[in-house]
């Protein structure tokens, strides 16, 4: 009997072990080819470089930068091994003893306090496998890691999962996390920062240290520790790395959205599909980095000047913004003060406002409030309740080219992208007001004229085929002038004698001017004088280009290579110049210019220490502010405006709301460029002209250096005048 019981027992285990086996195996054979792994390339950011090729940023669905194993120092492989899998070295995929202790652990805490799996485990599993907890994808899990151990080095494995694995604040691999919680490369950290990153695969979230940095600290001494007790490292450099306080960095050092990285994307992904997105190409722009750092900076500056000044509040830029700024709200509102809120629900014309602790609600009456994630109001109160109003959304726009090649210095879209990433330098398309004067000026010296030409400045009425009304235009502060140079008349913006001078000269020549300048959507109507066509921020600077280039068209373009992960160059582009206006009209028109900041709108900028020449641009009730100007190296524009368009107050003119702002930013750019004048091209001169009786100053008398084309100045000097008129 008791020989059969045990002859049963043996049947029927034999029977378990053999279907256990047989299972097994075909689960073992049904596994992916694990050699698959050779092949592995997994998703990398494209990195994006500035003109000197220094780091400026980076495009990708997952922020990783693949590094060799060789590169990376061996007290972070330590570190990793130490906190996650410290038989590492000993076993063949599965370690059976962390299993047995892990179990343990957790039965005696009743609850999963400790995990068994090995590096090549979580390697088979983030790679080949669903996150379902299921025993079957257990066994998978472990069949794979066995199946890896036997066809790679140990090496090879480390490198795979420390590329691989997820290290939170969008970070994968070692060398992104890296970057991200310390602003450097993995090749640079030190023991400390080895161990935090050590730290992170068990719970990034928990253990982020920009949140949590307490327990981040506590996770980071627990792998120092291991590492001790593992014979890692020495009991003065454990000490020492315990006693070193948790740092990290939010520098910004390595950026993921901008509106340069934005405008590289969108132009890319439309060219090259998902390959810009994770397939690690090498990226080199047009832009210089401390360029655009400065430029973010002046316009945010300026725009924050402006919104004082008009007593217009800045918004929250993110979520966590957000926060802080309603709990700075006072807890009770006061009836005779204005606060900002934000609208939590909208239904039909009543909206609910939040502001600060305190809800309530509000007729919005017509305002339209779909379509913005966040909807501000600022909310007062009357007799009839609280009301409220949208929030002015103060914004601007800056873009910096060089002058010699067309490359974009600096492009910023809005006061923050972080609010708003809609990038206002390439798609706002805004009135340029007086900005578009210079076309019709060098039309005017193309079609024979001079500086010093006169023309009327008397009021007249015209034709408006726009309004299909008749129209008489007004100059700034309703002055009134009779007879100017065009000097004076583009110095001091005098739209009455512009006007005029679009008559006398009609629309052909100047439509063709703007053409030739990258603006080819000018209408041939009076109101052109004025700036009443539409054009991007972009658009006008490239124009202005032309203008500080003498006549040259550089086509503008912001990337100069692109190269894929494995050394391919998918396109380059080089400067594409033109000439399209002779040098010496483009000269002089370059010296009028010049006139704006000496002795017209531009005088704000007249103590600046480079020779600069440039525009102003005002439209009708102050609804957009331009300025746009050059050295003989770099044109930069500056638009100031709200989005949804309305008056920018009483005298915020291009003089006054963008032209300090472009000050700021050309003070410091144009000293990266010689102190040169604009070149006199053959065929012009430089004659003084006495600014009372526009001749030519002698001894007897004071004069301007004016710019001529050669044979078009004037002979009679000053006393020769006296001369004539002498009894």
């Amino acid at each position: 009997m008791k020989k059969k019981l045990l002859i049963g027992l043996a049947i029927f285990f034999g029977v378990i072990f053999t279907f256990i086996f047989v299972y097994l195996l075909s689960l073992y054979h049904s596994l992916p080819d694990v050699k698959l792994l050779e092949r592995w390339s997994p998703p990398q950011v494209s990195i994006v470089y500035d003109y000197k090729d220094r780091y400026y940023g980076d495009i990708g669905i997952q922020r990783r930068y693949y590094v060799s194993i060789d590169e990376i120092p061996e007290k972070v492989i330590q570190a990793f091994v130490a906190a996650e899998d410290r038989n590492f070295f000993k076993h063949g995929g599965v370690d059976f003893k962390a299993i047995f202790r892990a179990l343990i652990a957790n039965l005696k805490a009743g609850r999963v306090v400790q995990g068994g799996s090995t590096i090549t485990q979580q390697l088979a599993k983030n790679l080949f496998l669903t996150r379902e907890r299921t025993l079957q994808r257990k066994i998978k899990e472990a069949l794979l890691a066995i199946k890896i151990e036997r066809t790679f080095s140990k090496k090879k494995i480390l490198e795979l999962y420390l590329n691989q694995i997820y290290l939170g604040n969008g970070a994968y691999g070692v060398e992104a996390a890296s970057r991200v919680y310390f602003g450097k490369s993995v090749r640079e950290l030190t023991l400390e920062e080895a161990a935090l990153l050590a730290g992170l695969p068990k719970a990034p979230s928990k253990f982020n240290p920009f949140v949590n940095p307490d327990l981040a600290k506590k996770r980071r001494d627990y792998v120092l520790t291991r590492m001790y007790e593992d014979g890692y490292i020495t009991k003065e450099e454990y000490e020492k790395a315990i006693a070193t306080p948790l740092t990290v960095t939010r520098s910004g050092k390595y950026i993921t959205s901008d509106y340069v990285l934005d405008a590289i994307k969108e132009y890319l992904v439309s060219k090259y599909g998902d390959m810009v997105l994770e397939g690690g190409l090498r990226i080199y722009t047009t832009i210089d980095k401390d360029l655009q750092i400065l430029a973010q900076k002046v316009l945010r500056e300026g725009l924050e000047r402006l919104a004082k000044r008009n007593g217009i509040p800045f918004l929250p830029e993110s979520d966590l913004d957000m926060e802080r700024y309603f709990n700075t709200q006072p807890p009770h509102l006061e009836n005779d003060k204005v606060y900002v809120g934000k609208i939590v629900s909208v239904e039909g014309n009543v909206a609910t406002v939040d502001v600060g602790v305190e809800r309530f609600k509000v007729d919005l009456k017509s305002l339209n409030v779909s379509g913005k994630r966040y909807i501000f109001v600022k909310v007062h109160s009357t007799e009839r309740g609280w009301e409220a109003e949208v929030v002015p959304d103060l914004q601007g726009a800056l873009v910096s080219m060089d002058v010699k090649t067309g490359a974009v210095r600096a492009l910023v879209g809005g006061y923050s992208y972080l609010y708003s990433p809609f990038n206002r330098a390439l798609k706002a398309k805004r009135q340029p007001g007086s900005a578009i004067k210079p076309v019709i000026y060098l039309a005017a010296i193309l079609s024979g004229e001079t500086q010093i030409s006169s023309i009327s400045a008397v009021p007249r009425t015209f034709y408006d085929p726009v309004t299909d009304q008749e129209w008489t235009p007004k100059n700034y502060g309703d002055k009134e002038y009779k007879v100017v140079t065009l000097r004076e008349a583009l110095a001091k913006s005098i739209n009455t004698a512009t006007v005029n001078l679009l008559d006398k000269l009609g629309f052909d020549i100047v439509l063709e001017v703007g053409e030739k300048v990258g603006l080819k959507n000018l209408k041939p109507y009076y109101s052109l004088a004025l700036g009443t066509v539409e054009v991007t921020p972009y658009e006008l600077t490239a124009a202005y280009q032309v203008f500080a280039n003498l006549g040259v068209r550089c086509k503008p373009f912001l990337i100069r290579k692109v190269v894929d992960r494995w050394g391919g160059v998918l396109e380059e582009n080089k400067p594409v110049c033109e000439r399209v206006l002779p040098a010496p009209h483009t000269r002089v028109l370059v010296d009028m210019l010049r006139a704006v900041i000496l002795e017209g709108t531009g005088r704000r900028a007249k103590d600046l220490p480079r020779i600069v020449a440039g525009k102003t641009g005002t439209t009708d009730e102050y609804m957009d502010a331009w300025f746009v100007g050059f050295s003989p190296y770099i044109v930069t524009g500056v638009w100031v405006g709200y989005d949804l368009k309305r008056s920018l107050g009483e005298g915020m003119s291009g003089a006054v709301a963008a032209l300090p702002i472009w000050k700021d930013f050309m003070a410091v750019a144009t000293l990266k460029y010689p102190n040169d004048d604009f070149p006199l091209p053959e065929g012009t001169v430089v004659v003084p002209i006495n600014p009372k009786d526009y001749v030519v100053a002698d001894e007897t008398c004071e004069g301007v250096d004016m710019v001529f084309i050669e044979g078009t100045q004037p002979k009679l000097t000053c006393s020769d005048l006296k001369t004539i008129i002498s009894p």
